[in-house]
């Protein structure tokens, strides 16, 4: 026996009703009929149907509204809606959309094309136990329906004020931790949350963030962390260990005490994808008892949209990066290095502050990728590179200055200090087994040293010429060296 499904049909037109019910039921199924929105709701909540069909213009309560409705309630949030509409334009199918219509049809259309659509709405579904299934409770009154469309309206409007607030911020912000902080508090506004985690990924480069309150200790930080890369690992964004990385960015805003370390829930979660590749997820964390749980339409729109605004962001620092990033050991280059020394200069001379400037030559590079080729020899700039990171404080400014060289700016640093420098990172240089076929290769590097002094004269240019005539003196000298080239006081 063929299944027998339950349809609700609401029209005010009698003809079109007649119709569809003589269409449906030589099919088999179970009409019934209802003239308006209103009387229309009120049967679905009292037997909740397979399948509802209804017009977008009806007396009382029009169909876009009533669809809205039906999705908005548990009950019969999972009822397919087919809307039938005498707008041609489109203007009908768009709002049927946003209302969550499962399918928006031409109201004039043929039984031999309403048919298949009735079927492909029902397609994979069983009939609902005795033909249908109770709401829960009395059904509403008219006021009652009236009174929930205006919610349902006010959460809709909410909702679009929010996405424009979000879209706001993507107009107004361009720096990448000041967007995560401004779309967290958005966020927070549709839903308790304490947290907020986020991975994005252009399939080469990968990079975490987690926005957190401002009084969050480790603990906290961490459970944001490994639940991002949690959820990261099963969403399947793409990502290589060696080219990710981890920002961490207070939120602005106290309230971890109301938190307990390992409490943290993710309440909403939404993954980000473009075609095949899964781009990234976002996710709110909340440890406060009680907090409503995510996974809502309205909460996985605005998710999604708060996704695109911080990845227009993390594209445009990434570009920033590139710009000025040696691609090879991830340093920057010489082109920026110029530009900042530039600045640093002028910046020395007006506060009468010291600097110096490192110049560094790996020892018979050549010679490596004569031996072991080009591959192994790119290996071994890249370890030197985090030599050099590691050896140099946060505020000096390591860079690859061509082939072999590198140069380091230490502001606000007398010679004495920088040898100090030098030698560290050329005693770590030689203690250093590079990654190479056995037996392991090592190197060494010559050191150049210039510093500034308040008063001297000459340009930054002057120091870092005074700085690669050292480094060559190194390199006369047997190798291996720190040879420095002081300032003249005047």
């Amino acid at each position: 026996m063929p299944d027998t499904f339950r349809v609700l049909l609401v029209d005010d037109s009698e003809t079109v009703t007649e119709m569809l019910s003589w269409l449906l039921g030589s099919a088999g199924d179970v009409i019934e009929a209802a003239g308006d929105g209103v009387t229309g709701v009120r049967a679905a909540f009292r037997r909740v149907p397979d399948l509802v069909v209804m017009s977008t213009r009806l007396p009382r309560l029009d169909g876009i509204q009533a669809c809205r409705l039906l999705k908005d309630h548990p009950a019969t949030r999972d009822v397919p809606v087919i809307l039938l509409t005498s707008d041609e334009a489109g203007a009908d199918r768009l709002h049927a959309v946003r209302a969550g219509a499962d399918r928006c049809l031409l109201r004039d259309i043929s039984p031999e094309e309403a048919l298949p659509a009735v079927r492909e709405c029902l397609g994979g579904k069983a009939p609902r136990p005795e033909g249908g299934a109770d709401a829960g409770g009395a059904p509403p009154d008219d006021i009652e329906i009236l009174s929930r469309v205006n919610r349902v309206l006010e959460a809709t409007l909410f909702e679009a004020s929010l996405l424009n607030e979000i879209a706001h911020v993507g107009r107004e912000v361009d720096d990448f931790e000041a967007t995560a902080r401004k779309l967290f508090r958005l966020l927070r506004e549709i839903a308790p949350a304490e947290a907020m985690g986020a991975v994005f990924s252009d399939g080469v480069c990968s990079e975490g963030v987690s926005v957190f309150p401002d009084d969050a200790g480790d603990p906290i930080r961490e459970e944001v962390r490994h639940r991002t890369e949690r959820l990261r690992d099963e969403a399947g964004v793409p990502f290589s260990p060696g080219r990710a990385v981890w920002t961490g960015i207070q939120g602005g805003f106290p309230g971890s005490d109301v938190v307990a370390p390992g409490s943290l829930v993710p309440r909403a979660v939404c993954t980000v994808r473009a075609g095949e590749m899964v781009k990234g997820l976002m996710a709110v964390y909340s440890g406060v008892k009680g907090a409503a749980p995510g996974g809502t339409a309205t909460k996985e729109t605005l998710l999604r949209q708060a996704f695109m605004v911080l990845e227009n962001a993390w594209l445009y620092r990434q570009i920033a990066r590139i710009s000025v990033t040696d691609g090879m050991t991830g340093l920057t280059n010489v082109r920026h290095f110029r530009e900042q020394v530039q600045r640093e200069h002028s910046r020395a001379r007006r506060h009468n502050d010291p600097y110096t400037i490192l110049m560094m030559d790996i020892d018979h590079f050549k010679k490596i990728n004569d031996v072991h080729g080009h591959p192994v020899g790119d290996t071994v700039l890249r370890e030197m590179a985090a030599i050099f990171r590691e050896a140099v404080r946060g505020t000096d400014l390591p860079a690859r200055y061509g082939g072999e060289e590198f140069i380091v700016f230490l502001p606000r640093t007398r010679l004495p200090e920088a040898v100090i420098v030098g030698e560290r990172i050329r005693e770590a240089v030689e203690r250093k087994a590079f990654a190479a076929p056995s037996p392991m290769l090592r190197c060494t590097v010559s050191v150049g040293i210039a510093d500034y002094l308040p008063g001297t004269e000459g340009t930054e240019k002057t120091v870092i010429g005074r700085a690669d005539e050292a480094l060559y003196s190194a390199k006369r000298g047997g190798r291996n060296r720190v040879v420095c080239s002081a300032a003249k006081e005047t």
